[in-house]
């Protein structure tokens, strides 16, 4: 199913849909009755303001979840920019040829990274995870050699950089796959196809005009649009940009870090 949310348009598209058929359904099943008598009216009036009551809080809830983790993935890009960013600073505190070594490490290694963000598909993904996972393995090699040839609070501190580099990667591809639960869409699938298919039934067909029943589902649409969006780590229009990384980049560059990202003792 989070393939299908990855195409946020095509999911919108796929809710106008069914909300619709079962508007049209609940209208059609209207006409064949007899006129609703002013108790039952009531009754029905009742059933569907809880109905929509319940959705209304099944919506901002998921709106609620997919913000939150769109805002953490916002936040990790930055996190992982600035430990990057110190552990270049600190690879050039080692010997060389070391330093050297590992600074052209962590610059191909942090092309990598923004290539994940700028990756068109999840095959692409495959591919820079597979480059990125055979970095992080030479990154270590790189820093165990001179922590064992030089074991001095310097290598320290460059060994504990290289874990919260390859920590980072892991919080950020963890928050990647962290979607709003396939259940919570389900139930609001569920309860947005009954609300509509109620409003057709509610209404009599020969005193309002069709496209009344038509608002819902088309608001319901947009909303499960924003939602995939949000959630979506890469399609649609809302997405995380590497800014922080590729200002690392340009910093890096012209060999200087920004100011922050250095946290030597």
């Amino acid at each position: 199913m989070h393939r299908l949310l990855d195409h946020p348009f095509l999911w919108a598209i796929l809710w106008l849909v069914v909300l619709l058929v079962a508007a049209t359904l609940g209208r059609w099943l209207r006409a064949r009755r007899k006129a609703l008598g002013e108790g039952e009216r009531e009754d029905l009036n009742l059933i569907l303001s809880a109905t929509l009551t319940l959705l209304s809080l099944l919506v901002g809830f998921s709106f609620s979840m997919a913000s939150a983790r769109y805002d953490h993935r916002k936040s990790l890009e930055a996190q992982e920019a600035s430990v990057i960013g110190t552990e270049y600073e600190r690879a050039s505190l080692l010997p060389q040829p070391q330093a050297l070594h590992v600074e052209q490490l962590l610059r191909a290694y942090l092309n990598d990274r923004i290539a994940l963000y700028n990756a068109p598909n999840d095959a692409s993904d495959a591919k820079i995870l597979r480059a990125t996972l055979t970095l992080q393995n030479k990154l270590w090699e790189s820093v165990r050699i001179p922590a064992f040839a030089h074991q001095n609070s310097i290598t320290a501190l460059v060994v504990e950089g290289m874990n919260e580099v390859t920590d980072a990667e892991q919080s950020t591809q963890a928050a990647w796959e962290d979607r709003v639960p396939v259940p919570a869409w389900a139930l609001m699938i569920v309860i947005a196809i009954f609300s509509c298919g109620l409003i057709g039934y509610y209404e009599q067909p020969s005193e309002n005009p069709r496209r009344f029943y038509v608002l819902l589902p088309l608001l319901l649409a947009v909303a499960s649009y924003i939602i995939a969006d949000l959630d979506s780590p890469r399609g649609g229009l809302i997405t995380v940009a590497a800014k922080n990384l590729e200002r690392v980049t340009q910093s890096i560059s012209i060999h200087q870090v920004p100011r922050g990202h250095a946290r030597l003792p």
